[in-house]
């Protein structure tokens, strides 16, 4: 009877993690998958990681280090073996496996994932939704690290594992220098609340301070073990203090009294609670070192939105109590309940992901659909040579045109957005003041330009078009190809 009740407990404890797995499952709709599949297939082809830009007309001499390569080499594997949708299904299977790592670190019961998993899903729908990416990889790195931090006090050795982790995460995605400014920051705050909250013997806290100052050491050395060294460091430093920021979505703060901006405030809300009742228990002082890490996140979190989804994983310590408090009293009751709510939840998800088809269905026309791109707008261009013409193009479809239409260089592609070379040439930034009608593309060296309808250079083209100086020679709903005319 205990065995068969043994493999009903661990059926239903599988449960949580099979609604985030379907309820993860999207159309692979990143924008810049394009050249992450160019670069995967460049290594693949040629055995060498590609340092320069071949693929785009500005910049054409920046050496870039590619702090996402290893991840190329998933992406095109991935995509060359099983398509579109063997990349859902890996975007899907990361997102769980974060869950995983976050929740046993938090050491959730299955009521309190059958609480804070549709919770924490709903507010990492906007990223998410575009399926699989390098972001994905460092989060799921983050919540390692998390799982690994949070069992270090009954396994003092386990920390030796963190070095090998950051030695796999450099080389995936850029964000590990966040993870290893948490890591600082963790072993700051527990060294310190061992000796004034927790009075622990000053001897022992030097010993302990000596041993994870080796693990900080090791694991910025490990990290450096990539194809372009301390190159990495230099490329990620580089983001944080340029002006060019200012012009990226992701790094801007959420519009104030938009969704993702009460999302904030519902966190906020919940984990204070979480923290007061932790504070009635007893139990906060052992927390303070991991809610020093959700703390420092959500600060970040309020000037830079890309933060906000480490930030959501961080606070499930803080969203474990304020779960608990509602949790019933009795074992049945915890699972019958929690059985109920993710049974409704998932009913919900497995009526809106039908029909199933259309996942590995899916092909480049339907990531245009979500895109906004248009291959008749592009085939056009081919076919009237007007790639040779100094040809402007649109940012978002950079990547795209990239894997698509190999022959055609796209001006500019989403890897160039903070790009500066030693003159303090800015790509992007040249690209955005025509983009926006900040600079007047007549007075610009460009004779043909594909564009959205809904950038505001746009609708300049079409006032020099009824001046006479410029042509519409193709436009569909997504697109409209302009072409100057001859003096």
């Amino acid at each position: 009877m205990y065995k068969k009740y043994n493999i009903f407990e661990k059926l239903i404890n599988f449960f949580p993690y099979f609604f985030v797995f379907l309820a993860t499952i999207h159309f692979p709709t990143d924008p810049d998958l394009g050249w992450h599949l160019k670069y995967g297939e460049y290594f693949f082809k040629h055995g060498n990681v590609l340092r320069d830009n071949t693929f785009s007309q500005l910049m054409p001499d920046f050496k870039w280090a590619n702090t996402s390569w290893a991840t190329d080499l998933m992406s095109y594997f991935t995509f060359h073996n099983f398509g579109f949708f063997g990349l859902s299904i890996l975007g899907a299977l990361i997102i769980t496996l974060t869950f995983y790592f976050f929740s046993k670190g938090a050491k959730l019961s299955f009521f309190e994932k059958s609480l804070i998993f549709p919770i924490v899903i709903y507010f990492m729908n906007p990223l998410n939704t575009i399926s699989f990416r390098g972001q994905l990889l460092s989060i799921l790195f983050l919540g390692i690290l998390s799982y690994l931090l949070s069992i270090y006090e009954q396994k003092r050795k386990i920390a030796f594992i963190i070095p090998i982790l950051f030695l796999f995460w450099s080389n995936l995605h850029g964000q590990f220098l966040i993870g290893l400014l948490l890591l600082s920051g963790w072993i700051t705050v527990r060294l310190l609340n061992n000796y004034f909250l927790l009075k622990i013997n000053l001897s022992k806290i030097f010993t302990e301070g000596k041993f994870l100052g080796l693990i900080f050491f090791l694991s910025v050395a490990s990290s450096l073990i990539n194809p372009f060294g301390f190159g990495i460091y230099k490329d990620t430093l580089r983001y944080f203090i340029n002006p060019d920021l200012k012009l990226i979505a992701e790094y801007l703060p959420f519009n104030e009294l938009s969704t993702p901006w009460w999302n904030l405030i519902i966190v906020a809300t919940i984990t204070t609670w979480g923290g007061v009742l932790l504070l009635v228990e007893n139990k906060l002082i052992d927390k303070i070192p991991k809610a020093s890490l959700f703390l420092i996140i959500y600060f970040l979190s309020l000037f830079v939105r890309r933060y906000a989804w480490m930030m959501y994983y961080l606070s499930f310590p803080l969203l474990k109590p304020a779960a608990h408090f509602v949790e019933p009293n009795t074992k049945k009751y915890k699972y019958i309940s929690g059985t109920i709510i993710l049974l409704l939840i998932t009913g919900i998800i497995f009526y809106f992901k039908l029909p199933f088809s259309r996942y590995y269905n899916f092909s480049w026309n339907n990531y245009c659909s979500f895109n906004y791109c248009s291959d008749k707008a592009v085939e056009y261009i081919h076919k009237n040579n007007l790639q040779k013409n100094n040809l402007l193009t649109m940012y978002n479809w950079g990547g795209w045109i990239i894997w698509n239409y190999p022959q055609i260089k796209p001006t500019i592609d989403g890897r160039m957005h903070l790009w500066r070379d030693k003159k303090d040439y800015s790509g992007f930034e040249d690209y955005y003041g025509y983009e926006q009608n900040f600079k007047d593309i007549n007075n610009s060296s460009y004779n043909a330009v594909l564009m959205s309808p809904g950038k505001p250079i746009y609708k300049r083209l079409l006032e020099l078009v009824k001046e006479g100086r410029w042509k519409l020679v193709y436009n569909d709903n997504y697109s409209g190809v302009f072409v100057r005319n001859k003096m």
